[in-house]
């Protein structure tokens, strides 16, 4: 059957052998509709970024590239703005007509940490092609803050599927406030979003809020505060790493090239059981910064159990680079992308699954960080 796989087909890839690991696959890693990878204690600092070519291993490139080993059975420091390549505890042996693709997961996103995928054989990030076998890497680039990990951390997330079933633009206008009487997007009063909403790709059109009392935070890349610690949830302080940003007179910000905001979506998000939700850019010419790191928001997300919860604002990660850019209030940043999955998952994101960002409002920083006021 054609769409993402929910969590049970996951399980049943697992136990099938499709998908295994080093340290065995744990309840926790499985989502309701995505895969936690996890480090081993195998890395390399390297010397630049890189992909294999056609018959490259990624061990080739090591051989070739690597500056020095590094072991993380020890909490290890990765210092920002160097590249690292880790191995990854998770094997493939993914069956015909099977593939993966990765993406940040939303705490390290949110700390402007870079990951992307590499396997043999495959000159692409983040995407694993169907039927692969053999080993998986990660590329980690720390770049506003040195960060300490070790084996068994989880960085990124992967969704597996067979064929991906992306909504169309009809498809979308049947359900967002037509036949099929589903609400996806939410004005800030509970209300649904209007139909325009929808772009012609059939992606939910997302703006950015600069209508709160603390609209963001920037990242003080300028200092060097201690790293922060992977394995530290709810320990680090906020002040020491971001700084506030307060509602503009004007609804309009100055936005500094190559420096690291935080940011949150004007519209709430919904996503119910039956389909996955992939954060994509808006477009290059409105703006060439990136909207994101995480791009995946499961099902049950600003949903509920059974559609009480009216929508979750999406967090967004910004960084200008080629230029400084002024941004003002609902302003067009990025698009949601719905997918079908090929059955409704049994468990939701939010529902009994352990869950950091279900009832975020407003710029929510990363889990490492204690809450601020």
């Amino acid at each position: 059957m054609r769409g993402t796989f929910p969590s049970q087909e996951i399980s049943k890839l697992v136990k099938d052998g499709a998908v295994s690991s080093t340290g065995g696959i744990s309840a926790e890693q499985i989502q309701p509709s995505s895969l936690d990878l996890t480090l081993s204690v195998e890395a390399y600092s390297m010397t630049g970024s890189l992909l294999p070519l056609g018959g490259e291993k990624v061990r080739d490139l090591i051989e070739r590239f690597a500056r020095y080993p590094i072991n993380l059975r020890d909490p290890a420091v990765l210092v920002r703005d160097n590249v690292y390549l880790v191995r990854l505890r998770e094997n493939l042996r993914l069956p015909e007509g099977v593939a993966a693709y990765a993406n940040n997961k939303s705490s390290t996103g949110r700390i402007d940490l870079q990951t992307r995928v590499i396997c043999d054989r495959n000159p692409r990030y983040d995407k694993v092609p169907e039927g692969y076998e053999g080993e998986l890497w990660l590329e980690v680039i720390p770049k506003s803050f040195d960060v300490r990990v070790r084996a068994g951390d989880s960085l990124n997330q992967a969704i597996l599927y067979a064929g991906r079933d992306i909504l169309t633009h009809k498809a979308m206008h049947d359900i967002q406030g037509g036949k099929k009487k589903t609400t996806l997007l939410y004005q800030r009063d509970g209300q649904p979003a209007p139909a325009a909403s929808v772009t012609d790709d059939g992606a939910c059109l997302m703006t950015l809020d600069l209508d709160q009392d603390i609209v963001g935070y920037v990242a003080k890349k300028s200092l060097k505060p201690k790293p922060i610690d992977l394995a530290a949830i709810c320990a680090h302080d906020a002040d020491d790493y971001f700084e506030a940003i307060k509602r503009p007179k004007d609804g309009a910000l100055f936005l500094r090239q190559n420096a690291f905001y935080i940011f949150s979506t004007y519209e709430y998000v919904s996503v119910p059981p039956e389909y996955a939700v992939e954060m994509l850019p808006y477009d290059t010419s409105a703006g060439e910064f990136r909207a994101h790191y995480a791009g995946f928001f499961d099902p049950g997300f600003g949903y509920g159990a059974k559609g009480e919860v009216k929508g979750t604002p999406a967090v967004l990660e910004v960084r200008p680079y080629e230029d400084d850019l002024i941004v003002r209030h609902r302003q067009p940043v990025c698009k949601m992308a719905y997918e079908k999955l090929t059955a409704a998952p049994d468990k939701l994101y939010g529902v009994g699954v352990k869950s950091n960002y279900a009832a975020q409002r407003g710029p929510r920083l990363s889990k490492f960080f204690k809450p601020t006021a």
